[in-house]
C-alpha cells in the first residue's frame, strides 16, 4: 500500500476539521469552497488538488469514518456476538466506545446541522453489519420465527437512535451503561425489560 505523503495527509486533515466545524456553524448545504479554505488556512487551488468539490470532501471524510467503526465494533470471533446472563455485548461496548473515542465528530454530524447523508450511511453501515451477524449466528433461515429484513431495521433503527440520542443528551451516561442496556434491551425486548420480564 503507498504511503500517503505527511503533508498531504495534515492538508486533508485541516481540511476535514473545517468541514467538521463549518457544519456545526451553519450545516452542509451553506458551505462554499472559500470557506472551507479560509477555515482551513489553504488557497482554493490546494483544495482542488485534494477534492473535486466540498461533495467529495464530505463522502470522503464520512467513509474513512464508517471504515474504521466498522473496523472496531466488527467481532472478532464468534463468541463475542453471543452474551450468557448478565455479560454485556463486546460488539455494543466497543460502538459506544468508538463514538464516544470519536465524539466531536458525532456529536456535529448527528446534530441539528449535521449531514443527513451521514446517519443515512451509518444506518446502512449497521444494516450489513446486523444482517452479516445474523447470517453467521444463524445459516438456516427457515428456524427464524421473525423474517431477516425487519430484524435488521428493527435492530439498526433502534441503534442508531440510541445513539444519536446519547450524543445529544450530552453523553450523560457511560460508555459501558449504554452497552449494557442495549443487550439487555436486545435480550429481553423494551416491554418486558419495563414490566420485569
Amino acid at each position: 500500500m503507498k504511503k500517503v505523503d505527511p503533508r498531504v495527509k495534515k492538508t486533508r486533515n485541516f481540511l476535514k476539521n473545517a468541514l467538521l466545524e463549518l457544519i456545526d456553524e451553519k450545516g452542509f448545504d451553506a458551505i462554499t469552497i472559500g470557506n472551507l479554505a479560509e477555515k482551513a488556512e489553504v488557497n482554493r487551488v490546494t483544495f482542488y488538488q485534494h477534492y473535486h468539490d466540498k461533495y467529495d470532501l464530505l463522502e470522503q471524510t464520512i467513509e474513512v469514518m464508517l471504515q474504521h467503526f466498522i473496523e472496531t465494533v466488527e467481532p472478532k470471533k464468534r463468541g463475542d456476538l453471543i452474551t450468557h446472563k448478565q455479560e454485556t455485548s463486546v460488539v455494543y461496548l466497543n460502538l459506544f466506545q468508538f463514538v464516544y473515542d470519536n465524539r466531536k465528530f458525532f456529536k456535529i454530524m448527528l446534530g441539528e446541522n449535521g449531514a443527513s447523508l451521514f446517519q443515512d450511511r451509518m444506518t446502512k453501515s449497521i444494516e450489513h453489519f446486523v444482517s452479516d451477524t445474523l447470517d453467521m449466528l444463524v445459516p438456516d433461515k427457515s428456524s427464524m420465527d421473525i423474517p431477516q429484513d425487519i430484524i435488521v431495521h428493527y435492530v439498526s433503527s433502534a441503534s442508531i437512535g440510541l445513539i444519536k440520542y446519547w450524543v445529544q443528551s450530552g453523553m450523560k451516561y457511560s460508555p459501558d451503561y449504554m452497552a449494557k442496556q442495549l443487550t439487555v434491551l436486545e435480550r429481553h425486548g423494551p416491554i418486558n425489560t419495563t414490566i420485569g420480564k
